[in-house]
């Protein structure tokens, strides 16, 4: 198992390509055809969708946090 810290906590809000800004509502624990996996559970408030992201996965799906006003201000300038 890895111990790395998870990179998004409950509470953080964040961005999946294909569905746009959610929340992490919380880290579970799924055993999907005898395999346990620990997912990232995000909600979108305006699709009204909660989606399971594999830890193992969340970077190459592309999850990443929200660009904060100083990362937007800093690619204004370029």
């Amino acid at each position: 198992m890895n111990s790395e810290k998870p990179p998004f906590a409950t509470g953080d809000l964040v961005v999946y390509p294909s569905h746009g800004v959610g929340k992490i509502v919380g880290v579970e624990t799924q055993e999907i055809a005898g395999h346990t996996l620990n997912v990232f559970v995000v909600h979108f408030d305006k699709d009204r969708m909660t989606l399971r992201v594999p830890l193992a996965k969340a970077k190459v799906s592309g999850l990443r946090r929200l660009s904060s006003h100083k990362e937007m201000d800093a690619a204004q300038t370029h």
